[in-house]
């Protein structure tokens, strides 16, 4: 009998299976999940997942009573017999969705019924003051009206009641909410229409149980706050984005203070995608980038770093950063690259001129954005070469095995405490292999990593 070759075979607590079903060894059945009659299960099931056939297939979802679910669009479901609700999380091809989606959350709280209720809210108002001549209004003119006010949170909240206090709210609170709904939106923006102190709260509270704050935040995604038609279910489709790295935060976190970083963003893509090391600056080398107003970040970099003794190391980055020259220094995406320099300037910044975002700034000369670059050191001859742009580079790093390899290298060093050993290689490549079976589950992965001998066993300390 060959031991060594024996494979667990997992059932989880709930799970059904029917009658005459074959389940192959060596995979596991999650909890609740439900194995039609004479099915033949040679991979593993997900909890909740209902399976029939030959081979077994998923066809749905079942609760934990054994009835079947019938999710909505905002992905809920109730048990016709528990009356329990079931909410539906993807998990299915999680890193290259990581990499690649084209949805974000943008001035979200992440509780779409809240963020729902809150703009609903918005529009009520909107709505019924709408049609009046509000603007015209004494304090007595308030008071037919008073008990619709008392609905809202910004009223409701208000220190003194009165008609006064009550008019002065709603003149400042309409000259706010028009500005979201006279250009034809659907959805208001949440955000607080009152000046408040954060720790009153509001009618749509953020992660932290305080106010929701900061709508000029949409601006990093090329975003007018005052005219956004808000998405109140996020996530939602972005223009112009992919996902990871082209989102503001890991764009704003690899800039410098005033442009662009592609050395740094590629620097990043080469180490945590591609496993790749660069060494350290040396200690001889003047590594600032000359200044020229007459020239793109790009254009100054290729003169700088292109020389030989760079270029062994840069060669390595530059060509991995350069396609996200699309975004600026704050995450923007552009075509055009301002060149900020008094010999560039156009024209002034006026305080009674802003742009699309409510900015008073000046106008410089620019020049078309080259987001050309190379990608190697996928060793895939079909992914590694050219790339047009961000997009083409991101949609080529999905595909990786070595950059879907690096993040499950990544999720052992976080779940383990400690960087991987040649010893490890076993569970490493198990959870490689629980994450292609699987389709993707990063459940799967993290199951396979706290249940690896890696993790479950230490070697013995010893003073010797």
């Amino acid at each position: 009998i060959r031991r060594e070759e024996f494979k667990n075979t997992i059932v989880k607590k709930g799970a059904s299976i029917g009658a005459n079903a074959t389940i192959v060894c060596g995979n596991k059945i999650g909890k609740f999940a439900f194995i039609g009659a004479g099915a033949v299960v040679t991979k593993s099931v997900k909890p909740y997942a209902l399976v029939v056939g030959n081979p077994a297939r998923q066809i749905g979802w079942v609760s934990e009573y054994g009835n079947r679910l019938n999710f909505n669009k905002q992905g809920k479901a109730l048990c016709s017999e528990s009356n329990q609700e079931y909410i539906l999380e993807k998990d299915e091809r999680v890193f290259e969705e990581l990499l690649t989606t084209d949805k974000f959350y943008v001035y979200h709280s992440g509780d779409n019924s809240e963020m729902k209720a809150g703009s609903d809210q918005l529009k009520k108002v909107f709505n019924y003051f709408s049609k009046l001549e509000w603007k015209t209004w004494e304090p007595d003119d308030i008071a037919p009206h008073k008990d619709f006010m008392m609905t809202i949170w910004e009223f409701s909240k208000a220190r003194s009641k009165d008609n006064k206090s009550l008019l002065g709210i709603l003149k400042r609170m309409m000259n706010s909410i028009e500005v979201h709904f006279n250009n034809g939106q659907v959805n208001g923006m949440p955000y607080m229409k009152m000046a408040m102190g954060f720790w009153h709260g509001g009618n749509v509270l953020g992660r932290t149980g305080q106010q929701m704050r900061g709508e000029q935040v949409t601006t990093y995604w090329n975003i007018d706050w005052k005219t956004w038609d808000y998405p109140p279910v996020q996530p939602a489709v972005i223009p112009n984005r992919k996902g990871l790295l082209t989102h503001p935060a890991w764009l704003i976190a690899h800039s410098q203070n005033l442009e662009t970083d592609p050395i740094h963003r590629g620097k990043w893509i080469r180490e945590k995608l591609l496993a790749g090391t660069i060494p350290d600056v040396p200690i001889t080398v003047d590594a600032v980038i000359p200044p020229d107003p007459h020239k793109t970040l790009r254009q100054r970099m290729e003169i700088r770093t292109g020389d030989n003794y760079c270029w062994r190391c840069h060669q390595k980055m530059d060509p991995l950063g350069f396609p996200f020259e699309s975004y600026d220094d704050f995450g923007r995406f552009r075509t055009q690259e301002n060149l900020e320099h008094p010999d560039n300037l156009i024209k002034e910044a006026r305080r009674d001129e802003v742009n699309n975002f409510g900015a008073s700034l000046p106008v410089y000369k620019t020049l078309p954005v080259d987001s050309r670059g190379v990608l190697k050191g996928t060793d895939d001859t079909n992914l590694d070469g050219d790339v047009e742009s961000a997009f083409d580079l991101i949609d080529r790093l999905s595909k990786s095995d070595k950059v879907r390899q690096s993040i499950i290298r990544h999720a052992f060093r976080y779940f383990l405490g400690r960087n991987e050993t040649l010893s490890d290689s076993k569970t490493l490549m198990n959870a490689d292999k629980a994450y292609k079976n699987s389709n993707g589950s990063f459940d799967e992965v993290i199951v396979s990593l706290l249940t690896s001998d890696s993790f479950i066993y230490r070697k013995p300390y010893s003073n010797k």
